[in-house]
């Protein structure tokens, strides 16, 4: 992190701003508004959960849209406008009658999260940052459950002494505040059209620039055996951080009381947070497919403490092992198709591989619910997670075999 200066660390600042901004503020914090919405409008909470649904939707095709309106010439045009629709949808969420016209403001909304979020952040991240890029990465992808974490209770509060709507215009306001170091601060998506040079960047290194220019080579043909093993690694490890929130159900489901269910959620949230900024630290030294493969052994180990081992303290252990999950389903997701694609093709690989992750998030939701319905326990959900993550380990070790 020493390392990281000057312009680099305003840049680092910027996009961690955005992603705090465009997941931590409407994914991780959206639960808190559900239950005086429920009640103020007399309806189901399951209907007012649609609208988180909507949203990340919507934020995966927003993500797909991006590298077709990521352009240099209107980047600040597009950080303004992407930062007044993101937080005036939400804002105009305050002033809302019916649940129907919030589900179209959050539709607006995740588009603009989606445009703002993982893929324009990845790629600023790419381009600035030769060296220390993983753990650049993993700082910033850190600061979705970071916001989430730092938020919840403010919000929480601002709820409390002031309603759901209050809740609403302070959370759009620390929208516009979270963005504003992009809006001035960002000065383009590629280092070349400012005359400067990535951090650490080797004249000398032929990996994805030229020595010449430093400019990144054209895009190639995509491996479509490593595209559709790289879609399943995000299906899957997406797929697993679904089940976190339902730790306070496992929990109960093993008689424990619910101090213990949500005991786990904290510890796994930290470990959501410090696990991303230690596989980024542990890439940068030892490489990304040592670093994949200890997480995803560390992750089964964390599943199967969940299944055999019901104590407290072993659940706490298990939690906060399984908690690194988000780590494979974000900076790993980024890494593998940094690695195996090139950044030549990042934008257009990029965006595809992360909406089969997200689409396994909202769908195991779900499945891991009804599965629960059928079962009564979470047996089968575990020894489910259990072969995914096996899965993503084979995936690994193939992937990076291939490449090298």
């Amino acid at each position: 992190m020493g390392k990281i200066k000057g312009k680099y660390l305003l840049i680092l600042a910027a996009m961690s701003g955005l992603i705090a901004t465009s997941v931590g503020l409407v994914t991780n914090v959206a639960g808190l508004f559900f239950n005086g919405i429920a009640e103020e409008f007399g309806i189901l909470k399951g209907t007012v959960s649609m609208t988180l649904t909507i949203c990340n939707i919507v934020f995966a095709l927003g993500g797909l849209a991006a590298p077709k309106l990521l352009k240099e010439e209107r980047l600040k045009m597009l950080l303004i406008t992407g930062t007044a629709l993101i937080a005036g949808s939400t804002a105009l969420l305050a002033m809302c009658s019916n649940i129907c016209l919030m589900y179209i403001l959050n539709a607006v909304r995740g588009f603009a999260g989606g445009v703002l979020g993982f893929v324009m952040v990845t790629m600023v991240i790419n381009n600035w940052f030769q060296s220390n890029v993983s753990l650049a990465t993993s700082i910033v992808m850190s600061c979705s459950g970071l916001a989430g974490a730092l938020f919840s209770p403010i919000i929480s509060s601002v709820i409390e002494s002031g309603g759901w709507r209050t809740g609403y215009l302070f959370t759009a306001a620390v929208m516009v505040v979270l963005n504003l170091p992009a809006i001035l601060f960002l000065p383009s998506l590629h280092p070349k059209t400012k005359n400067m040079v990535p951090l650490g960047y080797d004249p000398e290194a032929k990996k994805e620039q030229t020595a010449e220019t430093g400019e990144v080579k054209k895009a190639s043909a995509v491996p479509a055996a490593l595209f559709v093993l790289a879609v399943i690694y995000s299906f899957m490890a997406c797929g697993a951080t679904a089940l976190p929130q339902h730790f306070p159900s496992i929990a109960g489901s093993y008689a424990m009381a619910a101090s213990v269910g949500a005991m786990m959620l904290s510890i796994c949230m930290v470990c959501n947070s410090a696990g991303k900024i230690v596989l980024g630290a542990l890439a940068d030294r030892f490489g990304s497919r040592m670093s994949l493969l200890l997480y995803s052994a560390l992750t089964i180990g964390g599943a199967a403490v969940l299944l055999l081992v019901h104590a407290p303290a072993a659940m706490y252990v298990g939690a906060g092992l399984f908690g690194l999950t988000y780590s494979l389903g974000t900076v790993g997701v980024v890494m593998m198709t940094k690695d195996t694609f090139g950044l030549e093709n990042y934008s257009r690989t990029y965006p595809k591989i992360s909406l089969a992750g997200t689409i396994a998030n909202a769908l195991f939701s779900s499945v891991i619910g009804f599965m629960y319905d059928m079962s009564g326990n979470y047996v089968s959900t575990l020894l489910m997670m259990i072969v995914m993550l096996g899965l993503n380990t084979f995936i690994i070790l193939k992937v990076y075999g291939r490449k090298a």
